[in-house]
């Protein structure tokens, strides 16, 4: 499966400069076989905030269960100062679905 991250800023957080960010997420995503994709436009449905600026993503391709699960138990207990995380799963042959954080209801 592949696995996409996107960070979406909270209210006043707002780092512009690529290289900045790319130092952040590094240092938070060690350990995790995790690779630089730019940014993007999250879908309105997806976002927790209301602002529609573009997330910055990353991500990680080929991955196990077992890095997929641990990735979501580490986002659960270490959440990224001043960013909202999501995860979006892409099984083959699938479209993709966003696995954390878990929808309500």
């Amino acid at each position: 499966m592949d696995l996409r991250l996107c960070f979406e800023n909270k209210a006043g957080v707002n780092i512009d400069d690529e290289s900045v960010f790319q130092h952040y997420a590094v240092n938070y995503l060690s350990g995790f076989p995790a690779e630089w994709a730019g940014s993007v436009s999250l879908r309105h449905g997806d976002r927790l905030t209301g602002t529609m600026q573009p997330v910055w993503q990353y991500r990680i391709t080929d991955a196990s269960n077992a890095c997929r699960d641990y990735l979501c138990e580490y986002l659960t207990r270490n959440p990224m100062c001043g960013y909202h995380v999501h995860v979006f799963e892409k099984l083959p042959g699938q479209l993709e679905t966003r696995i954390f954080p878990a929808r309500d209801g």
